[in-house]
């Protein structure tokens, strides 16, 4: 499909927006609808791409352009909420949307305890919603997504390498603490460890082969986790005692602390290549930092995995396996059903 936006169509756009007055939809919304290149009418079925921001005040709540993903819907505006309903009739490919929603009808309908802490009376959420384009099937919506992917996990990886080292710059006293004790201990027992910029310690025992893994890459990992200062094991997946002896799969994409693994385990695997056979020293603050976790790991506790990688997969190739799995299962489930079937028409000897 034709793209219909370049960058004089992004300052007309933004021209329009702010002279056009807002109209009110039925229930208060007030909105606008922008149209600076009019491409195709969309139609009930049609699948819209889109590009939505969302801001409250000066805060930026949320951004599909930021995020690097356009958002992809079902067009029907049948089964649209007001006032969306209302204001999603007879829009275009090219148009722009905004909303000026005010804060007091959005606290007014929430449940008691749920609304937005941030949120005050007497003010306003805006959104802008610009359809990029139109599909007529699921399966181009799919393959659309998918040239964004590449691109919406490098801004995730970027926004999250931000937020990690502004945790490490506010956890400076207690991430020293921790290196001297890593340090201390590694000269002690005559250990070659390597140390990563945000503070973990790798002593690599197998090199492995191939490429550095990236955060493009999904990293497949044998473990062993054990404290640090008593040397105990509280978890294993090489170990069938604890429940779960299988290969563990990490994304490295999602470095976004609490997303996905802790902070320390990505730190180590992205320094690391197919093959490699680590043992990695992980200060508390990349780790559980002052919360620890649970009963076997207490608050400001280092942590030492072992660690191997065993394969290195995507995202794409790891869906394809699922799928395939899934096949395979559906494929047994209808060979089991099928067998049912022809035992229960079969006649019953007398």
């Amino acid at each position: 499909m034709k793209q219909f936006f370049n960058v004089a169509v992004i300052c007309a756009i933004a021209l329009a927006a702010c002279t056009t007055p807002f109209k009110k939809a039925k229930d208060g919304t007030q909105y606008k609808v922008i149209s600076v290149t009019k491409g195709p009418l969309l139609v009930t079925g049609n699948f819209m791409e889109m590009n939505v921001v969302t801001k409250y005040k000066d805060s930026l709540l949320g951004s599909s352009i930021e995020d690097g993903m356009p958002q992809y819907g079902l067009y029907d505006t049948a089964n649209f909420p007001p006032p969306y309903k209302e204001i999603f009739k007879n829009v275009h490919v090219g148009d722009s949307i905004f909303l000026k929603i005010s804060t007091d009808s959005i606290l007014s309908k929430a449940p008691a305890g749920q609304a937005p802490p941030f949120m005050k009376k007497g003010q306003f959420i805006y959104q802008s919603y610009t359809i990029t384009n139109v599909y007529t099937t699921k399966d181009q919506v799919d393959s659309a997504q998918k040239t964004h992917f590449k691109v919406a996990r490098q801004k995730s990886a970027e926004k999250a390498i931000v937020h990690i080292k502004k945790i490490i710059a506010d956890n400076k006293d207690q991430l020293a603490k921790d290196d001297k004790q890593i340090a201390d201990y590694l000269a002690k027992n005559n250990i070659k460890a390597t140390k990563t910029e945000w503070g973990t310690y790798i002593a690599t025992q197998n090199e492995g082969t191939g490429p550095q893994l990236t955060t493009g890459d999904i990293a497949v990992v044998n473990y062993t986790g054990k404290s640090f200062d008593s040397s105990k094991v509280f978890d294993s997946n090489t170990d069938t005692a604890f429940g779960h002896a299988q290969p563990y799969s990490v994304n490295l994409g999602m470095l976004e602390p609490g997303q996905g693994v802790i902070v320390g385990w990505n730190d180590a695997l992205l320094h690391m290549k197919k093959g490699t056979k680590a043992t990695v020293y992980i200060p508390s603050t990349l780790g559980y930092g002052n919360n620890g976790s649970g009963a076997k790991i207490t608050p400001n506790e280092i942590l030492v995995f072992d660690m191997e990688v065993v394969d290195v997969s995507n995202e794409e190739k790891m869906m394809a396996k699922q799928a395939e799995e899934q096949k395979k299962q559906q494929e047994a489930q209808q060979r089991t059903m099928d067998s049912l079937q022809k035992a229960a028409a079969q006649p019953k000897k007398k």
